[in-house]
């Protein structure tokens, strides 16, 4: 009995010293692999979006942290940011991955960042029958405005025509106009429609140019009554305050006009060169937004700076679903600054 507990301790012993010499299994360093593509951004070429494409391999756990540095210009924790760059110039964008246990690769990839190309409307007038057009029709606003950037530039025909701005309410037929301005390009700006001897003898419009681009403000003031007022400012200079809207179609015009009118602005009307006329010439439009004050405060109705829009795209919804413009808008496309 002696022996048998002897054996059996001498056993015990043997199992507890076999398992102390079992060392727990370490895992292999990880193989991470740093990786990235960057997308320029279509609606601003100076911001681009970066996704990571790194990999950890060969353990368990293959998450991994990420560190951006942006050439100098920033930096950034997230794992696939978007990043938009200060200024165009030339960047080495560095990414650095560290995996779970600690292994750290990086990656850099030279970026050409360049400044945003400015992109516009572009109308222009290539047929005999009609103008071109970019048309814009909301919902009529009482109190308003409407402001946008524009200029006038000649074709390869040196050929420069005038471009309008028609603000309208329920017609657009030209007697019925809220008011409406003539843009030159080398003489000084003049009404159209919607104003009154008394109104174009006051009006002090400034000389218009070529290749320029040039704020304008329209604004009015509707009662859903009578004629509605507006203001037209052209380059920060005021041109008339608070003019009554009339027609220039003669007295069988006026009722037709004032039901047009009176409750405001529900067409706006971008037009270049005339009905009988052919131009290669071109009428830029930029900027566009357009305000209404009918809930007693300042509200954006509609902007547009065509930025988010393709180059040479036409705006005629026909054309393009993609367009907000009306479907009459004719010979109207995007345009784009080299």
């Amino acid at each position: 009995m002696k022996y048998l507990s002897l054996s059996i301790l001498f056993l015990f012993c043997i199992a507890i010293v076999s398992c102390g010499d079992d060392d727990p299994e370490t895992e292999d360093p990880s193989n991470v692999v740093a990786s990235f593509m960057a997308q320029v951004d279509a609606d601003n070429s100076l911001t681009y979006d970066f996704t990571n494409n790194s990999v950890v391999n060969g353990i368990t756990n293959t998450s991994f942290t990420s560190s951006w540095d942006f050439g100098g210009d920033g930096m950034s924790t997230e794992e696939s940011p978007t990043y938009t760059f200060s200024d165009e110039g030339t960047y080495d964008v560095v990414l650095t991955v560290t995996a779970s246990d600690g292994v750290v690769a990086t990656t850099t990839e030279t970026i050409d960042v360049t400044a945003p190309k400015n992109r516009y409307a572009v109308i222009t007038d290539s047929t005999d029958d009609d103008t071109g057009e970019l048309r814009l029709a909301v919902d009529s606003i009482q109190n308003g405005r409407v402001t946008f950037m524009y200029r006038v530039a000649e074709g390869a025909a040196m050929d420069i025509q005038d471009g309008f701005i028609n603000v309208a309410g329920s017609s657009t037929t030209g007697d019925f106009s809220l008011v409406e301005v003539r843009l030159k390009d080398n003489a000084p700006h003049e009404f159209r429609e919607g104003a009154s001897d008394a109104t174009i003898a006051a009006a002090n419009f400034p000389m218009g140019a070529p290749d320029v681009w040039v704020p304008i403000e329209v604004s009015w003031l509707a009662d859903g009554t009578n004629a509605p007022t507006y203001s037209v400012v052209i380059g920060g200079q005021t041109v008339i305050t608070d003019a009554v809207s009339t027609t220039n179609g003669g007295a069988g015009d006026v009722d037709g006009h004032l039901a047009a009118v009176k409750d405001g602005a529900a067409n706006f009307q971008w037009k270049y060169a005339g009905n009988s006329a052919i131009s290669d010439g071109m009428y830029h439009v930029d900027d566009i937004v357009v305000y209404s004050s009918d809930s007693g405060s300042e509200t954006e109705v509609f902007s547009d700076n065509f930025q988010g829009r393709v180059a040479n795209q036409s705006l005629n919804p026909d054309d393009n679903a993609d367009s907000p413009y009306h479907v009459n808008s004719a010979d109207a496309s995007v345009g784009e600054d080299q």
